[in-house]
């Protein structure tokens, strides 16, 4: 198949069967094709005795010439998957694995949509997104608060006008109201909605009687939609009462396909707590042939940047995946403690009427707010709280407020850092 019939070919699948698709494909997007290169004339040849197709060395019989001081480092893996380029869009056996692991929460939502991608990262899974769905007649609909680097992915990388929408409203819940007013502001326009529950850095998630005027809220926008749920701190819930699922599955099994598109970014950075492994996926909502359209365009994108991504750490969480008991068994560890210490700053908070520390309301993923009287500055407090009283916070201008990543303080240090804090906006340090 050439090029130009292939692109057509995806066109049309969208065209019929995901009309908001493709209205919302940026210029990128709807040029981009996965190229019938080497990548996929190699896969024509898997089956030959003589592979003279993919450039990297080999025994000559499909096993790496790995280096003696790199292989003796590993253990119980295999050095085909770590040392040779991993498939395009990522080990087979982990995308199936990875929507497995999705499968426990999705509720049957999940049937016949196409495998995750894998990218190299939750920050390279939301570019793959924006570049497919932005461009500078996109708004893009992000929440105020929201974690700065969307301002780069969707702002300055793929040139979207950038439409803040307001997270909290006064009595601390999600501003569903305001979510409405920045979809109605968008009619007639080319659209992207950004969710991220829980949120970074607003540590909020909303409570499930929130969940079903922000599920109206986006199934009754009447133009084409793409929702880009940001799931990077999916798992890590600490009170009763609150959305667990991420709202993918919800959106996924009500879109209509004229109007909406649903697109899921997760990964093993935060729910996998492998910070360093850089492996994140890249979900659909969309079935059939639509899907399997703009999963190729993704693919192409991923190979027209970063090409295959890393085996080393594909491989690790593969094997982690392998052993569901075990793994569980983890996470419920690692997520108790992270629960003994946000408890420990909810507490160490927990000020009297005339506390100048203004938490906002958190109840999950890895960071809490607390808004600061109006004549201080939060920039130039946190500077002063490194200065003189050894602590490191992270300064959220549009609130005037610092964020706590209580992730990573250790548990019996988190009511010192407290107090240090409050003595310093109190002017008694």
């Amino acid at each position: 198949m050439t090029a130009q019939s292939k692109a057509a070919a995806l066109e049309a699948a969208l065209r019929e069967e995901a009309p908001a698709a493709w209205a919302m494909l940026s210029r990128r997007g709807r040029a981009a094709v996965f190229p019938e290169g080497i990548p996929s004339q190699a896969a024509e040849a898997a089956g030959c005795r003589y592979k003279a197709t993919i450039g990297q060395v080999t025994d000559g019989r499909g096993s790496p010439m790995s280096l003696p001081s790199m292989s003796r480092h590993l253990v119980g893996l295999s050095e085909r998957d770590v040392f040779l380029y991993a498939s395009q869009g990522g080990l087979p056996a982990l995308r199936r694995a990875w929507r497995s692991w999705q499968e426990r929460d999705a509720g049957g939502a999940a049937a016949g949509l196409p495998p995750p991608l894998v990218t190299a990262g939750l920050t390279n899974g939301l570019a793959l997104a924006a570049a497919l769905f932005v461009d500078g007649e996109t708004e893009v609909l992000i929440p105020d608060p929201c974690w700065g680097n969307y301002r780069g992915i969707f702002g300055v990388f793929t040139g979207g006008r950038l439409r803040p929408y307001r997270f909290f409203d006064e009595g601390g819940d999600f501003d569903v109201a305001a979510l409405r007013g920045a979809l109605a502001r968008a009619r007639g326009r080319r659209a992207v909605l950004v969710l991220n529950f829980p949120g970074n850095p607003t540590g909020y998630t909303p409570r499930l009687d929130e969940v079903p005027a922000i599920v109206r809220a986006v199934t009754e926008h009447p133009d084409p939609l793409v929702v880009i749920l940001d799931d990077a701190y999916h798992g890590l819930i600490y009170r009763e009462g609150l959305l667990e699922r991420s709202l993918f599955w919800e959106l996924s099994r009500r879109a209509d396909p004229a109007r909406l598109v649903p697109v899921k970014v997760d990964g093993v950075t935060k729910e996998l707590f492998f910070f360093g492994g850089r492996v994140g996926f890249l979900s659909f909502g969309l079935p059939g042939a639509a899907g399997a359209a703009l999963e190729d365009k993704a693919r192409a994108l991923c190979r027209f940047t970063v090409s295959a991504m890393p085996g080393p750490s594909q491989a690790l969480v593969l094997a982690a995946l392998a052993d569901r008991g075990v793994l569980d068994a983890e996470l419920a560890a690692v997520r108790g403690e992270l629960r003994r210490r946000f408890d420990a700053l909810v507490s160490a908070l927990d000020g009297p009427a005339d506390d100048p520390l203004r938490p906002y309301p958190a109840n999950a993923g890895c960071f809490c707010l607390v808004g600061l009287p109006s004549e201080l500055d939060a920039e130039v407090l946190r500077r002063r709280l490194i200065a003189e009283h050894s602590v490191g916070v992270v300064s959220i201008s549009a609130l005037n407020a610092l964020r706590i990543a209580f992730c990573s303080m250790a548990l019996e240090d988190i009511p010192e850092a407290v107090a240090r804090i409050r003595a310093a906006v109190s002017g008694r340090g």
